[in-house]
């Protein structure tokens, strides 16, 4: 969309921040997008060099027979629990006074993110909460890499859209985080349940934007559906007086 100049211009009345990153800063986005191109074409092969060879010591493995649909459903499950388990804590570390200055505040230099956002990060950060969350489920596992493959290719999907800024119909939900990303103090993991047990779902809960956070199947946008209380006050001001 930025590289277009904001077009097709149908897609911003999905934007889930109205009249931010439009269009982004030029400037900013370039060094978004040089820090993201490190992390992916450096910090990640690096990464995958040095796991690999333990990933096949602990049992993971690339011939042989594919797993049956229940096995990948199971193995799906554990996966997604892993993933919220270890995004949850390093993530809740890299919000500490610590670290958070040096290892993660970059992160966070995008109130409103755009979906290269994703990447942009520390290397520390990009192996400790990025790349060993995803990986360790299979791992843990012992999936085929092609499972592997399915799973970090969902990842990479499902992480582009929680940073993209638009609540696009039919796709997940990118409202938690991205008010994550507005506030700081919120919604430290991937799907919600240490956020629950911890109670650092505040202040998302309660929100018009948790209303909102849900996979819609309506080409209306959800801030149409679920519009701001004040708009909502604003409307029926307007009806009273007509």
């Amino acid at each position: 969309i930025y590289f277009l100049d904001l077009k097709p211009t149908w897609l911003l009345k999905y934007k889930v921040q109205e009249g931010k990153n439009e269009p982004v800063d030029q400037k900013k986005l370039w060094k978004c997008i040089r820090t993201s191109a490190f992390n992916l074409l450096v910090v990640s092969p690096v990464f995958t060099l040095v796991l690999y060879p333990m990933a096949l010591a602990l049992g993971s493995y690339h011939k042989g027979q594919l797993p049956t649909f229940e096995r990948l459903l199971v193995e799906f499950v554990v996966f997604t629990l892993v993933e919220e388990v270890m995004f949850y804590y390093s993530h809740r570390l890299l919000h500490s006074p610590r670290f958070y200055a040096k290892y993660h505040k970059q992160h966070h230099e995008w109130t409103a993110p755009i979906g290269i956002t994703s990447i942009y990060c520390t290397p520390l950060e990009m192996v400790c909460s990025n790349l060993l969350p995803s990986i360790m489920g299979p791992m843990i596992m012992q999936s085929h890499i092609f499972v592997a493959w399915i799973w970090i290719a969902l990842v990479i999907f499902s992480t582009t859209l929680a940073h993209g800024g638009y609540h696009v119909p039919f796709l997940f939900s990118p409202e938690a985080h991205d008010y994550h990303h507005k506030t700081f103090n919120c919604w430290f993991g991937t799907i919600g349940i240490l956020d629950k047990l911890h109670k650092t779902d505040k202040p998302f809960c309660g929100s018009i934007q948790e209303v909102r956070h849900y996979v819609s199947f309506s080409l209306t946008p959800v801030k149409e559906l679920h519009p701001d209380p004040a708009d909502r006050r604003a409307n029926a001001s307007c009806t009273k007086v007509e």
